[in-house]
């Protein structure tokens, strides 16, 4: 197996492991998924550093988009708290 398809192997297992245990724990919120799931894919890049470089920086490309994502989340999260006050 390719490194890339064990990557994507990897993530695709994670995804449901972690989207069944969410699911189990009764969350039903967009943003806590999106949480978790960000969280799993940072480290899994930390987990498949020997690829290539240009696959490399494809996946620091990802892992910053989804850690963007998270921070757009976090910040909604933070203006959602103050807004009550």
């Amino acid at each position: 197996m390719r490194i890339y398809n064990s990557f994507i192997a990897a993530l695709a297992l994670t995804f449901a492991a972690v989207t069944v245990a969410l699911a189990a724990y009764g969350v039903d919120k967009l943003d806590a998924y999106f949480s978790v799931y960000t969280i799993a894919i940072l480290v899994l890049t930390l987990f498949y550093v020997s690829f290539s470089p240009k696959a490399r920086r494809a996946l620091g490309m990802v892992g910053a988009a989804a850690f963007a994502g998270f921070l757009v989340i976090a910040a909604l999260k933070v203006m959602e708290i103050l807004g009550r006050r």
